[in-house]
């Protein structure tokens, strides 16, 4: 159960490097439709990765031809340094995007809004960046985990928790968590064809030790605590074919946003995976408009 080490970059590849105060290089894309955009869309990814790549249908429904947006492969995954499946200090995944965020033209001028997506996971860790920066314009949540169902494919079963306890116990900082789960067993069409993409791509991490599962998991938990305090508006998009994400979990977040400007969608077909962002796409364009 290995990570293997980061590719190289392609030398057609049109992203560049960001290096963090702490010496760490961040591979970062960024894509604008012309000069004159409207707003500037950060896509914040959880702690698996994102290959910008593969996510060009998502950067063209966020840009809607009139908004920038940049693509940060977070440390430990995608071309980015720092090692894969495990963090000494988990504080470093979420002060590389406020560091990356706060020292974009575009933040620092204020002449573009500045807004955050987040899908499953990553919401979680937009909550956490968005509460350590002071000009936020909005963040769009898709699917977010607060409260979890048991879903086949990708919960864990009790031969799996045991191993986890004696791995947490002997070798906490040891990648064994697979995060990739099991495609195959994944009941939903949509969300399996997602999880095949993913499950072998180089720039995304498939294990993960307990000491980053635990510090993952508790930030997820301090959702609602953020959302107490996230005086931004709020795009909140639930697909109610997911089989991952419990909609109580959204009910809660959605009523504890401390912002009254937000609005709160369900996608009748929407799953966990891409379809709901897809399926949400006219309502996203018109958010915007409002915002």
């Amino acid at each position: 159960m290995k990570n293997p080490l980061a590719p190289s970059v392609p030398s057609d590849d049109e992203g560049t490097f960001y290096t963090t105060k702490n010496g760490c290089r961040l591979f970062i894309y960024d894509y604008k439709p012309f000069e004159n955009y409207r707003s500037t869309i950060f896509i914040i990814s959880g702690i698996t990765g994102i290959n910008h790549l593969k996510e060009k249908d998502i950067i063209d429904l966020l840009s809607n031809n009139q908004n920038r947006v940049v693509v940060v492969h977070p440390r430990g995954t995608g071309y980015s340094d720092g090692k894969r499946g495990d963090i000494a200090d988990f504080s470093d995944f979420i002060n590389d995007y406020v560091e990356v965020i706060n020292s974009d033209p575009d933040y620092i001028s204020k002449k573009h809004k500045i807004v955050l997506f987040g899908h499953s996971m990553s919401t979680a860790v937009a909550l956490a960046v968005a509460a350590k920066m002071e000009n936020v314009g909005g963040l769009i949540m898709v699917n977010p985990p607060y409260l979890m169902k048991e879903a086949k494919g990708m919960s864990p079963n009790p031969g799996q928790y045991l191993k986890y306890a004696a791995y947490f116990v002997f070798a906490r900082h040891t990648p064994i968590v697979n995060m990739a789960g099991d495609p195959s067993k994944i009941e939903n069409a949509d969300d399996r064809k997602d999880s095949e993409s993913r499950v072998n791509d180089p720039l995304l991490v498939k294990y993960f030790s307990l000491h980053y599962m635990i510090h993952t998991r508790k930030l997820m938990k301090s959702m609602v605590d953020f959302s107490k305090m996230a005086d931004y508006p709020l795009l909140l998009i639930y697909g109610e074919k997911d089989n991952i994400v419990d909609k109580k979990g959204c009910e809660i977040l959605f009523n504890s946003w401390k912002c009254e400007q937000k609005q709160y969608l369900l996608i009748e077909d929407g799953s966990h995976g891409k379809s709901t962002v897809n399926l949400s796409k006219e309502a996203i364009h018109q958010w915007f408009q409002e915002e």
